[in-house]
């Protein structure tokens, strides 16, 4: 697909370029004597991190490693200077940064016997006291698909690999996109919303999203979510260039299976979002297809997905 606004491509490289002299100028902060401690304590992580990801290990010893491995992890993130280390060794943690750089975002799961998970994360955030906001999993409490306003302690786990950011009446939103390994026969993708409020508690949730339904009517919702059958792959991805969220289109493969979202797959078209008045609007269809125009979808690498 060709893009005719070079502007915005250019706009695009410039934000990655900037984003990457920030980064490399910030890990200029760590002396010599905070790498070596960092990197010490990221060894010893390391091998907690191996042990609860092997599935061969009995459950409740991964449990148990990994309520050893948080207080540990949160010991060393409250470290002066901890923000500027990437800590890119613990594979298993999944981490995203706030694009003004104010917070990052570790998230991990464990796999439960039943074919469940179970989620843990962390949000750092990057000022002079070092705060940890602990996330606590609550998702197998709540209601298929909740739209309620959460918090910290009361959180629907997930793995996030994208953050973005705008600003609504000068406060600043965040949007994460996530996915859950939900269970034997379904997955979720999972775009959240996530703010701070006056007293810099987590608030997850807000009605920022308008997303429209196949009978045509238009629902305001705090998160929304895609869920669909455990061997389908599902995209949700956001395009730089396009500056548009993507994903796929689901269906029940039959009419009797209509409202039964584990059995939902891809047929192959795009739906979208786009940040219009403060709102991530809906985009009924992203591509049309035509014999003497090329538009193929440009998609990132997959997510957590096996789909080429």
């Amino acid at each position: 697909m060709r893009y005719k606004d070079e502007d915005l491509i250019m706009k695009v490289f410039a934000s990655i370029l900037f984003t990457f002299l920030s980064c490399w100028a910030i890990s200029q902060e760590l002396s010599n004597k905070e790498l070596k401690k960092f990197k010490a304590a990221e060894v010893i992580l390391k091998e907690n991190v191996v042990q609860f990801k092997n599935d061969s290990i009995p459950f409740e010893e991964r449990v148990a490693l990994i309520h050893d491995f948080i207080p540990r992890f949160v010991a060393i993130l409250k470290e002066k200077n901890s923000f500027q280390f990437p800590f890119d060794d613990l594979a298993s943690l999944v981490k995203v940064y706030a694009p003004d750089n104010s917070f990052r975002i570790f998230t991990w799961q464990l796999k439960e016997p039943l074919g469940t998970h179970r989620y843990y994360g962390a949000i750092q955030l990057n000022s002079k006291e070092l705060k940890m906001l602990p996330l606590f999993d609550y998702s197998d409490t709540m209601n298929v698909h909740p739209q309620e306003i959460l918090s910290h302690d009361n959180w629907y786990g997930a793995i996030y690999y994208k953050c973005l950011q705008h600003e609504v009446e000068g406060k600043p939103y965040y949007t994460l996109l996530g996915y859950d390994e939900a269970d034997f026969v379904s997955n979720r993708k999972i775009l959240e919303i996530l703010s701070f409020n006056e007293k810099e508690e987590l608030v997850f949730g807000a009605p920022l999203i308008s997303i429209t339904d196949s009978l045509g009517i238009t629902q305001i919702k705090n998160r929304m979510f895609l869920e669909y059958n455990q061997k389908a792959s599902v995209k949700l991805n956001f395009d730089e260039v396009m500056n548009q969220m993507i994903f796929d289109h689901l269906v029940a493969p039959s009419e009797a299976e209509e409202g039964a979202w584990f059995t939902y797959i891809p047929d192959g078209t795009y739906e979208g979002l786009e940040w219009v008045n403060n709102t991530w609007t809906w985009i009924e269809k992203m591509f049309h297809y035509s014999i003497d125009k090329p538009d193929s979808p440009p998609m990132p690498n997959p997510i957590l997905d096996n789909r080429d």
